[in-house]
């Protein structure tokens, strides 16, 4: 899952801050549909002519970073649509490129992440902003195991659904607030909360011992507002913590005026969901 560095929280600027891809996990060839969050500060008409696209180019051996550095230039591109919403085919040859079925192509092999996922990157641009990327997850063939142990992983393994997550729930001083409306410089506790099915379990084929074992996903809540400041920018829950909640504190600003929260929950295979919320800062 992304990190977030310090102050990436706050949104002075339009810019695309999370992609929701449905489904979440798809075979390459498969439609999906996307939807960018793109965060804007009230009044800001920060949505318009996003553009999205497929890199087509594999990560190199010697780059840690999440994309390859081609899929900055056009011709490492392929057009996947436009506006907030778009429909597009996941490019036939992703697990070839992003996966482990390299061999056509004389590549090394892909290592999954700790989840055993491959993404496909798909950007999007959106005008004045930075470039973004979102990493799809996409179904490959299990690599490393004998043929029986990939059909039985191939008959077991669910593919993951994206998590749900709920209204936030306000608390000043200990108790339940709305967030309707706060008061100039209130500090307000923040709750992002989730189904229990949300995380879910799934199999897992451990490359050291070779054999399916179960996890369950880990969640994760990125946190961002026009104004006033939070405690983190990121909370969350390891795989092995049950709660459904996650907590961040936020400053309000100490000037009235309209501000904008973004809460966006990823789970540990890739599979995300996004709320906004507007708040009012005004003096009692």
């Amino acid at each position: 899952m992304p990190s977030l560095g310090s102050g990436d929280w706050l949104v002075s600027a339009p810019r695309s801050v999370a992609v929701r891809a449905e489904p979440a996990e798809a075979a390459p060839g498969t439609a999906v549909t996307f939807t960018a969050l793109i965060a804007a500060p009230p009044g800001s008409a920060g949505d318009a002519g996003v553009r999205w696209s497929f890199c087509t180019a594999p990560l190199p051996d010697t780059t840690d970073n999440a994309v390859s550095p081609a899929c900055l230039e056009a011709s490492a591109l392929t057009p996947a649509g436009t506006g907030l919403v778009t429909t597009a085919t996941l490019p036939a040859d992703g697990c070839v490129m992003f996966g482990p079925d390299t061999s056509a192509v004389g590549l090394r092999p892909r290592d999954p992440d700790s989840t055993g996922g491959y993404y496909q990157p798909i950007r999007v641009d959106l005008p004045g902003a930075d470039i973004t990327f979102g990493l799809v997850r996409i179904r490959c063939d299990l690599a490393g195991a004998d043929s029986v142990t990939a059909s039985a992983f191939a008959a077991e393994y669910q593919p993951n659904h994206n998590p749900v997550l709920e209204p936030l729930a306000a608390a000043m001083n200990g108790a339940s607030s709305s967030l309707t409306a706060v008061a100039p410089g209130a500090r307000v506790v923040l709750t992002a909360s989730w189904p229990a099915a949300s995380a879910e379990t799934f199999a897992y084929f451990d490359p050291v011992s070779q054999t399916i074992v179960q996890q369950r996903e880990a969640m994760q809540v990125a946190w961002y507002c026009s104004a006033g400041a939070f405690d983190t920018e990121s909370t969350g829950r390891a795989a092995n913590d049950f709660a459904t909640t996650s907590d961040d504190g936020w400053a309000a600003p100490s000037t009235s005026g309209a501000v904008r929260l973004w809460v966006v929950l990823r789970d540990s295979r890739g599979g995300v969901d996004f709320i906004t919320s507007d708040v009012a800062v005004v003096r009692p």
